[in-house]
């Protein structure tokens, strides 16, 4: 996913003079105001500065180090946020959690460049990168807006092409699903997952003809594979290759670089065998609300291979490990976990139940009672809360706002063209406040000003098409 930041400009009208011998004045450069800024959000109630800005949801709390270059290439120094035309000021600009990702620049008009450098908080590990020649922009009255892009940054040490659920043991004529785990460098003890946008298309290709069949082309997240192997050729071997934009050795910097990764497993071939081993499988409990999707998920493991997860609400197939169930697919990786996603339609006490497989037909089944609730919870503590929302064209989802005292509102932030958001706030006493509604220029944000006393709030909102959403309360 390529990273945008918003650079929305607006002439001031800034002239000066200058004594020279102090007998004449000349006029500086008119300088053009640069508002830099950048949406921000949460992570499960947690800010994490940007948001949906090139990652996906496990991207650490992170900032940006901008380097701005004129037209001949020069770097550009800035006095606090104001050209500095000595060239002694700093050089890198960084919007973070500290400056709401907003940056007020003074610049004269003219064509610059905007590399960008994404790196985690903790640690100042490089996670994504633009570099100058895609993120030119012109500076002058007539120019309002400029278009920030960066990719995540690739680390093919930590990337893997890895089964997809549990594969203890491989047998010939066994079939299943490689998936590519594309992974940043290591921050802490973490990684983010690279957005399948910044890589290239992927070729699969095998060790040997004689190490199994590729069963189609395969994509961005993996290929299924049907095992072979000889008494010769014991050991499968498929290897992705594809482009990505990888850290230069020794530099602060990334470019689009190949990478390949491969994955090698042994074949138990003349084997005789049987598996009298039941799959053992969990289910986590799940809190869902109406209107929105919920994720079940739990692990999963088998002695030999895990063939298939199937998920049940009220005995009605809902996801599926297997495509051609024409449901939501269950998703799992290498390390026995599983997932699958839920649209949840009406508040009420569901029976959910998931059946696991393995490669020998053998079934372990898990059920539980799972209780939808009309509205989710947000709780307002340190100040502000942000997150975003996946909303569908015309349906309502509803929040219960804790401890919000200043403003609660709904904010399009994607700025969808000819959308709209509407919406209701109640207080605890189910009373509905209509005091103070506001829309900006774009149309894309409901506000409530609150009477200063902290409480509960219920806030239901409908946008008028597909998108994202932040709810916003303080």
């Amino acid at each position: 996913m390529q990273n945008r930041i918003q650079l929305t400009l607006a002439l001031t009208a800034l002239t000066a003079a200058l004594a020279s011998c102090g007998t004449s004045t000349a006029p500086v450069a008119q300088l053009v105001k640069v508002d830099v800024a950048a949406p921000m959000g949460t992570l499960s109630g947690v800010q994490q500065g940007l948001s949906a800005q090139g990652f996906t949801g496990d991207a650490p709390t992170r900032h940006y180090d901008v380097t701005v270059r004129d037209s001949k290439g020069k770097v550009v120094a800035f006095n606090g946020t104001t050209y500095d035309p000595t060239g002694a000021g700093t050089t890198t600009l960084t919007l973070n959690d500290a400056n709401q990702f907003k940056q007020t620049l003074l610049l004269p008009a003219g064509q610059y460049t905007f590399e960008n450098k994404v790196k985690d908080d903790a640690n100042n590990v490089l996670l994504g990168y633009g570099p100058g020649s895609e993120n030119p922009g012109t500076v002058d009255a007539a120019s309002t807006l400029i278009r920030l892009k960066s990719h995540a940054v690739l680390d093919p040490a930590n990337t893997t092409l890895a089964p997809s659920m549990t594969l203890n043991e491989l047998y010939t004529d066994t079939k299943f699903n490689l998936s590519l785990n594309l992974k940043t460098a290591t921050f802490g003890a973490a990684m983010a997952t690279v957005p399948t946008s910044d890589i290239s298309a992927v070729t699969y290709t095998l060790g040997n003809v004689t190490d199994g069949v590729l069963n189609g082309a395969g994509s961005k997240v993996g290929v299924n594979v049907t095992s072979r192997g000889t008494d010769t050729d014991s050991e499968l071997n498929v290897t992705a290759s594809f482009s990505a934009w990888v850290q230069d050795s020794g530099r602060d910097t990334a470019s689009y670089q190949p990478v390949s990764i491969a994955f090698a497993k042994q074949i138990q071939t003349n084997v005789m065998t049987t598996d009298t081993v039941m799959p053992t499988l969990s289910l986590n409990a799940a809190a869902p609300t109406v209107n929105t999707t919920a994720t079940l998920a739990g692990t999963v493991g088998d002695d030999v291979m895990v063939q298939g997860v199937r998920v049940y609400v009220d005995g009605n197939l809902v996801a599926s490990m297997d495509p051609s169930d024409n449901v939501a697919a269950v998703t799992g990786d290498s390390n026995g976990g599983w997932s699958a996603p839920w649209l949840v339609g009406a508040a009420g006490t569901y029976a959910v139940t998931v059946i696991a497989e393995d490669s020998s037909g053998n079934e372990t089944r898990v059920d539980q009672s799972v209780t939808a609730n009309d509205y989710q919870e947000i709780n307002v503590t340190g100040g502000a809360y942000y997150q975003d929302f996946a909303f569908k064209a015309g349906v309502p989802q509803t929040f219960r706002i804790n401890g919000a005292r200043t403003y609660i509102y709904a904010w399009n932030y994607t700025w969808s063209a000819g959308s709209t958001l509407s919406g209701v706030l109640k207080n605890s006493a189910g009373q509905t406040l209509t005091t103070d509604p506001y829309y900006d220029a774009n149309n894309d944000a409901e506000l409530y000003n609150l009477t200063g006393a902290p409480g509960s709030y219920i806030f239901t909102v409908v946008s008028s098409v597909d998108q994202t959403v932040q709810i916003w309360a303080q």
